[in-house]
């Protein structure tokens, strides 16, 4: 056992050694090959990505250095294949809601200021301008590790993401205006993105522009003409061209920096996805179910008028057992015809909306989470009348949602990049999720939590249900639940899911205990708990395909969103910048994935009898489970100076 010379006073989680870490990595292959796991995904929202030291802005993003890094990290330490990005539209510091953001336009908030510091982006800015920005933050910095600062970095009057952005707009204009060579390369990129995503993006440029001129984003208070801009019902194509061409000679400089914005994000979209994939790492989008207002507004005539998206839920009583969502339900009577050939031709106005929408998502990602998808067979509408909350009936829809959705990743496939079904990813839970699950089931893989095993939804009681194998992915929790902490304190639940994880493995606890000090020093309370989330995390891999929040990853306590609630916290939990030795003191406290353990369970789970691998991977794990040295360079440190006996050698 190591004893912590250099950090006398700490108690960390033991880390590997440059060496051990690649005996580690093969161990965990080996394992998963086993285990036969096709797929590990990461859920991961850009707000949760740490900062890189000194450049701190407030929020993170999945198009930066440190997300690559971190995605490294989580290959190595947690086996992952893929990611699940979470929704990376536009949204505001009064809604920071991704699920309500927009389908098209990123948010700018998620734009890497530091890149562009670099030729490759004309160096518009200066890493003095990002540093500032860390150095002069006024609030609390050791809060800012864990949590975004919404109203610093995206705040009406003294956000910091459009300040730096706006000055990185000026550059670029002086600059091209000036002829300089790489402003003018640059320019010639921002020109052809303009030309290939012109349908969307003057839509939306001209939304925020009459947004700001109007005082209010809800377009149904403005003017008849502004209002029905685009409505080919109210509004004549002499009248819109002639409105159009107005508001853009008016509003050439804004409208162009909101072009610019989209450019940028976009460009550094096409970089993330592009070095992710080059480590091995696929990237998943997360296609919302709804559409935001200025998509709405953009294509009015496809909409019904004051309804919109929701759910039922007995928890929601004060809004009559709805979850009031408040997107605009798609106009479900103009979809037209899309059979399983994937012919579009005769699609109506509502059809080729899904169909444009669905396409922008397969080319951006390598496969689709598609959210909410049971509102694609048993639509949940309803409307709010004076503060009163009724569900809407609506028409049956059977496939057709499904086959636009299927036409679209066909024909955005091809020989280097193929989108097959296993691309198209469910998430079915909810209350009317029973009719899409008999429809999609083993056609499409389903997205489940086992957070709801109460309810019988885990591994085990899904192949009872006739899933097969690789058709569902499982989760121990999604953004929507409480973090697994939180969840092995629930005595009742604890208690409830305990009992079905023995009856539904035949599986002892016992196996979930550690040799290590550390584990053994605890009260009985707290080694309980411990096995009770390393016994879950054990289950979801026992499924061929599995995922994970960050925050349960690294053991964290923080939720990332109380469902139909607005709640300040909501959307904000981010892993701090020294994630590493974070994730290092979580894991010798007993919390977070420790992954070896969790797979020599899963095997026995199974009922796999590679003893051999099973006792490799215990081994790996206790030494995780261990006090020593928290960073893979202080490992290497101790093991150089003879203070590391317990290794995987």
């Amino acid at each position: 056992m190591y004893i912590n010379r250099i950090f006398p006073n700490a108690n960390f989680g033991r880390a590997f050694t440059t060496a051990e870490k690649k005996q580690y990595k093969e161990i965990i292959n080996r394992a998963k090959k086993e285990l036969n796991i096709q797929d590990t995904t990461a859920i991961i929202f850009d707000f949760n990505v740490p900062s890189e030291k000194g450049f701190n802005t407030g929020i993170g993003t999945t198009f930066s250095d440190s997300a690559y890094k971190l995605g490294e990290f989580l290959k190595t330490i947690a086996g992952i294949n893929s990611i699940q990005l979470q929704p990376q539209g536009k949204v505001s510091a009064a809604n920071t809601s991704p699920y309500s953001g927009t389908n098209y336009a990123f948010g700018e908030h998620i734009i890497d200021l530091k890149k562009l510091t670099s030729p490759k982006y004309a160096s518009l800015l200066t890493t003095d301008d990002i540093k500032a920005i860390d150095e002069n933050y006024p609030a609390n910095k050791e809060q800012r590790e864990f949590k975004t600062d919404y109203e610093y970095v995206l705040g009406p009057e003294n956000g910091i993401q459009n300040k730096l952005l706006n000055k990185a707009f000026s550059v670029f204009t002086a600059n091209v205006e000036a002829k300089e060579d790489k402003a003018v390369k640059l320019n010639k990129e921002f020109t052809d993105f303009k030309t290939k995503n012109a349908d969307w993006l003057e839509k939306y440029a001209l939304y925020t522009i009459l947004s700001a001129e109007y005082g209010t984003n809800d377009f149904r208070k403005w003017n008849e003409l502004d209002k029905n801009l685009y409505s080919k019902k109210k509004t004549s194509e002499r009248q819109r061209e002639q409105r159009i061409a107005k508001i853009i000679e008016n509003h050439k400089t804004e409208i162009g920096f909101e072009n610019f914005k989209q450019f940028i994000a976009d460009k550094q979209q096409k970089e993330s996805k592009k070095t992710f994939n080059s480590n091995d790492i696929k990237l998943y989008g997360d296609c919302l179910i709804g559409f935001s207002q200025s998509e709405m507004w953009g294509d009015i005539d496809c909409f019904q008028e004051n309804l919109y998206y929701g759910g039922p839920d007995p928890n929601c009583p004060e809004t009559n057992n709805i979850q009031t969502w408040g997107l605009p339900a798609v106009d479900y009577t103009t979809l037209g015809k899309c059979d399983e050939t994937g012919d579009i031709s005769k699609l109506g106005e509502a059809g080729k909306l899904l169909y444009n929408k669905y396409s922008a998502f397969f080319k951006r990602y390598d496969g689709i989470r598609v959210d909410a998808a049971w509102q694609f067979a048993t639509p949940f509408i309803y409307q709010a009348v004076d503060g009163n909350y009724e569900e809407v009936k609506q028409p049956e829809i059977n496939y057709t949602i499904f086959n636009i959705m299927k036409a679209a990743a066909k024909n955005a496939s091809n020989k280097e990049r193929p989108i097959d079904n296993n691309a198209i990813m469910l998430e079915l839970v909810g209350l009317s999720a029973g009719k899409s699950r008999e429809m999609t089931l083993n056609k499409y893989p389903h997205l489940y939590t086992t957070a709801y095993a109460e309810y019988d939804e885990c591994p085990a009681k899904f192949l009872e249900k006739g899933y097969k194998q690789g058709n569902f992915y499982a989760g121990v929790g999604c953004h929507d639940n409480d973090s697994l902490i939180k969840m092995a304190k629930d005595t009742t639940k604890r208690e409830m899911h305990t009992d079905g994880i023995k009856q539904n493995y035949h599986f002892n606890f016992n196996n979930l205990a550690y040799n290590a000090p550390e584990y053994l020093a605890q009260t009985q309370d707290e080694k309980t708990e411990e096995d009770f989330r390393n016994a879950k995390f054990a289950e979801i891999f026992t499924s061929f395909k599995q995922f994970f929040t960050l925050p349960d990853m690294f053991g964290m306590e923080q939720r990332i969103n109380i469902s139909g609630k607005s709640d300040k916290n909501n959307w904000s939990v981010r892993i701090p910048s020294n994630y590493e030795e974070f994730y290092y003191k979580n894991l010798a406290k007993g919390r977070g994935l420790n992954l070896p353990k969790v797979l020599a369970n899963a095997m026995k789970m199974r009922g796999i009898t590679n003893n051999n691998l099973i006792e490799k991977c215990n081994k790996a794990a206790e030494i995780l489970r261990s006090d020593g040295p928290m960073t893979e360079k202080d490992a290497n440190t101790a093991k150089a100076q003879g203070l590391l006996k317990d290794t995987l050698a």
